[in-house]
């Protein structure tokens, strides 16, 4: 390959990293804007309802692709894992992070549920992987800025137990998102992304209706203003579909290492959005728990400098000429003994 062929290759490189650096920073507010645009929505429907509607716009967004990517018969042994998909991150997670959502502030919400890896290093001795003292100490430190976030810098609230309901809800939600993280490893090794997120969506969507029968989610929907079905649809296509599929995007050109740096944006983004579209306060607390809470899962998930794999270093001038002059020096042939 020549100098002048070469120069166009690297520029479509750097081209499709600014993409995805752009498509990442975009998942980043499009997850935030989860937080505010389901404040907006809660104020006119249940969670229930707004849970439902969501995963059954986003299946339907995604139903072309997963009809293309449908699996055959060697998909049979994913049935298992895919169930528990269906059940954490189709039905309890929409659920709870709504719940949750209706009973504290976006901030409080984004940054306990971004304990969701923490819960996943905790959960996974269960499937055979350890938990070693690296990564022990980040889990710690995580946890101390949520007590940190769930008291409100105030001790006393320990003691008394008198904590908020909304975010021991989004503990909870951090939880079965991290279940859901484990039991999607046994499904994603022979289903593709979009079914997969297709059929969580769907069948959920189909349980969380049942589960909102008595709420009368179709009523909901026709009583809600534009603001709540422009907030639906932020929910549904922006933040589950999109934003989704730019993070795997992210991973397969720049890597998870680099990738995942995005996802510690998404509770300070959801900060900024909340502090300026709801008008919410935001406490010191807040930014001491939730800077412990980041550091925690950075710590936690980073791969320590032992572990990384360092490309060869290319031979020095002095070592090649050594080399050189040894593969020049006649081979003896070793006849035996004496």
């Amino acid at each position: 390959m020549n100098a002048v062929s070469a120069v166009p290759m690297r520029t479509r490189a750097v081209d499709a990293e600014l993409l995805a650096y752009g498509g990442l920073t975009f998942a980043a507010v499009g997850w935030a804007a989860a937080y505010v645009a389901g404040k907006v929505v809660l104020a006119q429907m249940t969670p229930l309802a707004v849970a439902a509607w969501r995963f059954a716009v986003a299946a339907l967004v995604l139903l072309p692709f997963a009809i293309r990517s449908r699996p055959g018969r060697e998909a049979r042994p994913a049935a298992a894992s895919l169930a528990v998909l269906v059940v954490c991150g189709g039905v309890l997670y929409p659920w709870l992070f709504l719940v949750a959502l209706s009973r504290t502030t976006a901030t409080n919400a984004a940054l306990l549920i971004a304990l969701n890896p923490i819960f996943t290093l905790l959960f996974a001795p269960l499937i055979g992987e350890p938990l070693n003292r690296h990564r022990l100490g980040g889990v710690l430190v995580a946890l101390l800025g949520a007590v940190t976030v769930i008291t409100r810098g105030h001790p006393g609230t320990l003691t008394a137990l008198a904590f908020n309901s909304g975010d021991l809800l989004a503990l909870a939600a951090a939880a079965l998102w991290a279940v859901f993280n484990l039991a999607s490893r046994g499904a994603m090794a022979r289903l593709t992304p979009a079914f997969t997120n297709c059929v969580v969506c769907g069948v959920g969507s189909v349980a969380l209706f049942a589960l909102a029968a008595s709420q009368h989610p179709w009523a909901q929907l026709r009583a809600a203003g534009a603001v709540a079905w422009s907030g639906l649809a932020v929910m549904a296509i922006v933040s589950t579909v999109v934003s989704g599929q730019l993070f795997l995007l992210g991973v397969r050109t720049l890597g998870v290492s680099r990738t995942v740096v995005f996802i510690y944006l998404m509770p300070v983004l959801t900060a900024v959005l909340a502090t300026t579209l709801l008008g919410e306060q935001f406490y010191a607390a807040q930014a001491v728990g939730g800077a412990a809470v980041l550091a925690g899962v950075y710590w936690s998930t980073r791969v320590p400098a032992a572990g990384r794999v360092s490309p060869p270093r290319p031979p020095s001038r002095r070592r090649a000429r050594c080399a050189a002059r040894a593969a020049r020096r006649p081979v003896r042939e070793n006849s035996g003994p004496g």
